[in-house]
């Protein structure tokens, strides 16, 4: 029988938060292991730094210019929305489990392949949060616990009341004690979704996450288990916008830290990594559950995240239209025994949409849908093998007045020059590049400035490299969508 897998995903959690990957202020023992049982890929980028674009691309295979979804509710291409990338597991004999956060707009788990699905709809705006989200507002009342009806995050008055406290930090503890926290509850359906796969069949089997997502409301002890007194700023954390595109300036999150003292940037990070050590404890909880029912060793499991978060860097947080930093696009991924490698790191770039084609190639499972993704299963079973891709490729849209808009599927082709913009980014060893339809663009000399503190695109000595750069992206643009190729070659010739 092939072997089961498990993907266990956050959302929002940038690749250092944890040890494995350089991390030395939190202590995260379930992703070191399992790390120590498969192979750490350290150079995981998402396609989009937003959650909406980020799924549908895991989900499709698909980058977000192909599948459509260029921002939060826009709806997936028809043509999709009963197609996917789960499909072909189950075709392939896999019984099929999905749990959790689900935001591939205008379609579900189950047209997607799912067999046994408890998520969170694609909409959670008003009372549309699914039967889900309803069942654990339920459980909570069940507690003692009142949740704010109106709140999507299912907070109470008081934990709202938290976030919006002059002179401080958005962050505090939860008045839910861990034991009743939408995560942690939500790791006991998925292992309850677990004892109902049959036995002679294996499983393929997703739980995603909504922490450590904004807002950092945490549950105690994780709300004080990193001290914030220990807590070091990253190293750009003092970088200007200097150079920078005029919209970082405008970010309306950013507006939530603005003037604050570094002392409580410091307790809002030491509240993320908080959150992110809670989500280390429901990985623990999912790896125990396998070990103790014997199928550990013959389980893929899989550890990552839709996309990261600022967090401090260049005084950022969250993640968002404009922020093509690493911090924002770099994602954990951890992948135990699938292949004969464990407890390597692996240099090599790939992509979070490159993940259930690997998968695929790793278990025998036939993939029949066109994907723009490419298997990094090599990697699996020799960490130091070169990587498939010598570049990866991000992405954010603003298009014709759509970005965070409700509704049906509206055909693409609605780009307008006086409404619309385009953010295309490629990082190498080297450098990024990012491409600003209507603003400055973006390059970083990786090798001197690692941190991306210094926008060199119009120094004299690099019209090179920036020459170069953007040869590349219209390249790489060129081999899955010509409209986007073209529309990148017609606005630097009207520049040049």
């Amino acid at each position: 029988m092939k072997k089961n897998i498990v993907i266990v995903m956050t959302d929002e959690q940038s690749w250092n938060t944890l040890r494995v990957f350089g991390n030395t202020t939190l202590a995260t023992p379930h992703a070191d292991a399992l790390a120590r049982d498969g192979v750490a890929l350290d150079h995981c980028f998402t396609a989009y730094p937003l959650c909406c674009p980020a799924r549908s691309s895991l989900w499709t295979g698909l980058w977000p210019h192909n599948h459509h979804v260029t921002g939060n509710w826009l709806h997936l291409r028809p043509d999709l929305q009963d197609a996917g990338l789960i499909k072909p597991f189950r075709d392939g004999g896999y019984h099929t489990v999905y749990c959790g956060k689900w935001h591939v707009p205008g379609t579900t788990p189950e047209r997607f392949g799912v067999d046994d699905a408890s998520a969170i709809p694609a909409v959670i705006k008003g009372q549309d949060r699914g039967r889900f989200i309803l069942e654990y507002r339920d459980y909570a009342a069940g507690q003692g616990y009142k949740l704010n009806e109106k709140h999507m995050e299912n907070l109470t008055d008081a934990d709202i009341a938290l976030l919006n406290q002059p002179g401080k930090a958005p962050c505090g503890r939860s008045e839910l004690p861990s034991e009743h926290y939408l995560e942690v509850w939500q790791t006991g359906k998925f292992l309850e979704a677990l004892e109902r796969c049959p036995d002679d069949q294996p499983f393929f089997a997703v739980v995603s996450y909504n922490a450590p997502h904004f807002p950092l409301i945490v549950p105690h002890p994780y709300d004080t288990i990193v001290d914030p007194e220990q807590v070091q700023l990253p190293p750009n954390y003092h970088g200007t916008m200097d150079g920078k595109p005029a919209e970082l300036k405008d970010l309306h999150y950013l507006k939530k830290m603005e003037g604050l003292p570094d002392s409580e940037w410091r307790r809002f990070i030491a509240h993320y990594l908080g959150f992110c050590a809670m989500m280390d404890d429901q990985l623990g909880r999912i790896t125990a559950y396998l070990k103790e029912k014997g199928v550990y060793d013959d389980t893929i499991v899989v550890f990552t995240s839709d996309h990261g978060d600022m967090m401090g860097a260049h005084k950022l947080i969250e993640k968002g239209q404009y922020l093509h930093y690493d911090e924002a696009l770099r994602v954990p991924m951890i992948v135990a025994n699938a292949g004969v490698e464990a407890g390597k790191l692996s240099e090599a770039f790939v992509m979070l949409h490159d993940l259930l084609p690997t998968l695929a190639e790793s278990s025998g499972v036939a993939m029949h849908e066109p994907t723009d993704a490419v298997s990094f299963a090599r990697q699996l079973n020799d960490a130091d093998a070169p990587s498939a891709r010598d570049c990866v490729l991000s992405e954010t849209f603003k298009l014709a007045g759509d970005m965070n808009g409700f509704g049906e599927y509206k055909p693409p082709g609605r780009f307008q020059e006086s409404d619309s913009d385009v953010h295309l980014s490629i990082r190498t060893r080297e450098y990024r590049y990012t491409f600003h339809y209507q603003g400055a663009d973006e390059l970083y000399d990786k090798v001197a400035d690692p941190y991306e503190l210094n926008n060199v695109a119009g120094e004299a000595k690099y019209l090179e490299l920036l020459s170069s750069a953007r040869s590349k992206l219209i390249q790489e643009l060129r081999g899955n969508d010509a409209f986007m190729a073209d529309l990148v070659e017609g606005r630097l010739a009207k520049r040049a």
